[in-house]
């Protein structure tokens, strides 16, 4: 773990455009813990947007996640270009779809002026009954 924290502040594990820990992280904790995770998969489409705008537009969503979640009890990852996990700590299937609707709701009121054009944010998420990131 401590080996894991030293890449983590190197960057090794971090992603670069949103600062969260990212998917080798995620391969990395979950092959070294013991602890199981109840854990809530997003995936968004980003409506209207030029592509240049892109990191932007991320950094905004990974921001909007990261505060619909219970920090410090839930984990955000960046996974892939457009998908997140949050490893969920100390809960139960209610706690869990109660995020689930939080991040959706607040998700879907995400709209940003970038370009001079209007990116609206379409969220999935779901909580897998089992997950494997591998």
């Amino acid at each position: 773990m401590c080996d894991m924290i030293a890449r983590m502040l190197r960057g090794d594990l971090v992603d670069p455009v949103t600062r969260l820990p990212n998917k080798k992280f995620l391969e990395e904790l979950l092959k070294s813990s013991k602890g199981k995770f109840d854990v809530i998969e997003i995936t968004v489409t980003l409506e209207n947007l030029d592509e240049s705008y892109r990191n932007i537009a991320i950094s905004k969503v990974a921001s909007v996640i990261k505060h619909s979640v219970r920090i410090p009890m839930d984990m955000v990852i960046r996974t892939g270009e457009y998908e997140f996990v949050v490893l969920m700590g100390s809960s139960n299937e209610g706690i869990s779809k109660m995020v689930a609707n939080r991040l959706k709701s607040n998700l879907s009121y995400l709209s940003m002026g970038l370009g001079g054009k209007t990116v609206r944010v379409k969220p999935v998420v779901r909580i897998p009954s089992d997950y494997d990131p591998f």
